[in-house]
């Protein structure tokens, strides 16, 4: 529909090829995305993503996606790939594209990762921030670990309730995009029988990005980051360590990387409960 105050400027859901369109936006913008994100992220939730038109031109985007709730836990929001092209900043096309996901969103609790500067403004429309996450650079290589197999080895189910100990609610269809995308690589450790951690390296425009990191201990962690970055190819490695998680900062540090980037962690509405002190690496900062 139309927006009042910004004649021919219109505000509707994606279409599923507009999403490579928000993905090349968040390329020039420098955030890296994945060669192959636009499949899961679609997967997670194709209502999810919005698309501002001025004059039939798609000049803003922004993403909200619901990851229904079941038994495990209520339903689940989250904001990303909130962006307006450049040149047509400050006139208020993001603002009414923001209020036209937020409203769609239906869910008890939504999150997003903001940068410092931004924190602020989000205060404003009720999200609390709760902790921070840096992104941090090395280098792939190494030798692998034998005990890091692939996680297809593994049944998707336990796979699928590893990952609700360490996300606010289940996520079926974007994990089962997300395993299996093209250059993704996906490593499990099994301990005693049972799943002890998984981890995904995807290849994005520049190097490789590690998420999720899942683990149960701090060794768990480090075999599969060592393994991770065993698999993928040569260059530029990174992994979005959650601060509240001392364990994965020295994971960070240990391998010699530096930070380059951070977020900080805000919600509207109850902070979900998961298993924070599993998260070694979150999986994304445009879905949580």
């Amino acid at each position: 529909m139309s927006q009042p105050g910004m004649p021919g400027y219109t505000v509707r859901r994606m279409e599923r090829p507009e999403l490579d369109f928000a993905l090349s936006l968040a390329d020039a913008e420098g955030w890296n995305p994945g060669r192959a994100d636009a499949g899961p992220f679609w997967a997670a939730d194709p209502r999810g993503f919005f698309i501002g038109l001025l004059d039939g031109v798609p000049v803003a985007v922004i993403s909200a996606v619901r990851y229904p709730g079941d038994g495990t836990g209520p339903a689940f929001g989250f904001v990303g790939l909130y962006i307006v092209r450049p040149e047509l900043r400050g006139q208020g096309l993001g603002l009414r594209l923001w209020n036209a996901a937020l409203a769609a969103c239906h869910a008890p609790t939504i999150g997003l990762d903001a940068v410092p500067a931004q924190q602020d403004a989000y205060r404003r429309d009720g999200f609390q921030l709760v902790s921070r996450n840096v992104r941090y650079a090395g280098e792939a290589g190494g030798t692998p670990p034998d005990e890091a197999r692939p996680l297809s080895e593994t049944p998707f189910a336990e796979v699928l309730a590893y990952d609700r100990r360490c996300f606010p609610t289940r996520r079926e269809a974007f994990l089962r995009a997300w395993l299996d995308a093209p250059g993704h690589v996906a490593l499990g450790l099994t301990r005693a029988g049972a799943l002890a951690g998984y981890g995904v390296a995807r290849l994005c425009r520049q190097g490789t990005k590690i998420g999720p990191l899942f683990a149960d201990d701090d060794a768990t962690a480090r075999t599969l980051f060592r393994a991770l970055c065993a698999a993928v190819r040569p260059g530029a490695v990174y992994l979005d360590a959650p601060q509240s998680n001392p364990a994965a900062v020295r994971l960070a540090e240990d391998h010699g990387m530096r930070p380059v980037f951070e977020t900080g962690r805000m919600y509207r509405g109850p902070e979900p409960a998961y298993d924070l002190g599993r998260v070694f690496g979150v999986t994304s900062f445009e879905l949580g």
